[in-house]
């Protein structure tokens, strides 16, 4: 089967699906600006690009270009008018809203885990299905964020705020996805199956803020798979200082950790990791451990008005349409749920990995532990989906050029010596890309 579509897809034809997608939120977003000519002549040079830009034929260096100009012109380019457009104060959206308030309480010297946000422009933003603005109670993100926005706050000015963070941020994302393969075929299948997927596009188009963790968690990996131990741990503690989804990585990771690194290299990577959540997190933690908990992780297991009522299509979702759960405020055992299924999927995704890493596979085990966790949860938010299928996605691309052999020249032209005799490029020689039977 994946033969068939190495044969009559690829990557080239993933990405041509994915523009024809991408360029109709590109009309629709510059249509809200009151630029329709601009979106579509910024459409129509992304149709280009991708037809005749990324030809196989062409040089790893024209394709490379080509996909930096589609994320350009596809994510970039529209956002930067969406938030150079916005009114001053504007009630964009809570990821915002409730981290701008959090830097603005840091820059007052207070504790932004300790008391609600009923004063501030959080109040002014509402989800439709919700009668109750469930926002207000308490800071519910990482600190990291915030702490990222102190600089723009210190401006003091009504149009600065963590939407102007989401344009570096998207280049940061970008490196990472690119830096996911050894390879330039996986190189480009990384970022093709992250950045310039339609629901990665829909989603930041959004401002909704995962690309703050997942930009890191990325990275991450892109270091771990050179060898760099100590940089991919910091990298995966900024990733969950950022954003607390960033623990869906973990188990996995850990994972490769004990199945592919030394005593040495395991110390190493859990040093850097322990590292940037003691600098980002810790403070906070000490100022009030009590509240930190209870914003960042109590909230999405709380019942009542002052925590995450049930949304979504998940398990809970569903129950609540049929009425079997009275309202979205009621109590109900999510953990007793999610953590034996969690348990079960971890199991068959160590005896598999176990028989041989791929990164392929991994990714795909990914996308089934995140589904597992988001499903039986309070919220199955259209964000937490799309993170779950961009995962199998990456899982679909990278299946589909295969993985870096140990003797691969460009593997070792980039990597240097680090870049040869890993265990998951040996098994890739004799088995590229293959996805596990579930």
């Amino acid at each position: 089967m994946l033969a068939i579509f190495r044969r009559y897809l690829g990557v080239q034809g993933i990405l041509l699906a994915f523009v024809a997608v991408d360029v109709i939120g590109v009309v629709l977003v510059f249509r809200l600006v009151h630029l329709d000519w601009l979106g579509i002549m910024v459409a129509a040079a992304a149709v280009a690009i991708a037809i005749f830009g990324f030809r196989l034929e062409n040089s790893h260096r024209v394709r490379r270009a080509s996909l930096g100009a589609l994320v350009f012109l596809l994510l970039f380019l529209p956002l930067a008018f969406v938030v150079v457009e916005e009114p001053a104060n504007a009630a964009v959206i809570d990821g915002v809203l409730l981290n701008d308030a959090a830097a603005d309480r840091l820059l007052s010297g207070h504790d932004p885990y300790v008391g609600d946000y009923l004063n501030t422009q959080m109040r002014a933003f509402y989800l439709s299905d919700v009668p109750v603005n469930f926002g207000l109670v308490r800071m519910v993100y990482m600190p990291g964020m915030a702490l990222l926005d102190v600089p723009l706050r210190l401006l003091h000015n009504g149009h600065a705020n963590l939407s102007w963070l989401f344009l570096p941020a998207l280049a940061c994302l970008g490196v990472a996805a690119w830096s996911l393969g050894r390879r330039p075929a996986e190189k480009e299948a990384g970022l093709i199956a992250v950045a310039l997927s339609p629901l990665f596009q829909l989603d930041y188009l959004y401002l909704l803020n995962d690309v703050f963790f997942l930009a890191p968690a990325l990275a991450g990996i892109g270091f771990l798979r050179r060898d760099r131990f100590v940089a991919a741990g910091a990298m995966l503690g900024l990733s969950l200082a950022m954003k607390q989804q960033a623990v869906l990585f973990l188990p996995l990771l850990g994972l490769y950790a004990l199945l592919n690194l030394d005593r040495r290299s395991q110390l190493r990577m859990a040093a850097g990791f322990a590292a940037v959540l003691a600098v980002v997190v810790g403070p906070f933690i000490l100022w009030d451990a009590k509240a930190f908990v209870s914003g960042t992780a109590a909230f999405f297991y709380g019942s009542g008005v002052d925590s995450y009522p049930i949304r979504g299509i998940g398990l809970q979702g569903l129950l609540l349409r049929e009425g079997v759960i009275p309202n979205r405020w009621d109590a109900f055992p999510s953990a007793q749920i999610q953590i034996p299924l969690l348990v079960i999927v971890l199991v068959l995704a160590a005896r598999d990995l176990r028989r041989g890493w791929r990164w392929p596979r991994f990714w795909f085990w990914l996308g089934l532990e995140g589904l597992t966790v988001f499903a039986f949860g309070r919220v199955l938010a259209p964000n937490y989906l799309d993170l779950c299928l961009v995962f199998l996605l990456v899982a679909f691309a990278s299946a589909l050029v295969g993985e870096a052999p140990a003797a691969d020249p460009v593997a070792r032209e980039e990597d240097g010596p680090a870049g040869l005799g890993r265990p998951e490029a040996v098994l890739a020689e004799h088995d590229p890309g293959h996805l596990p039977a579930v």
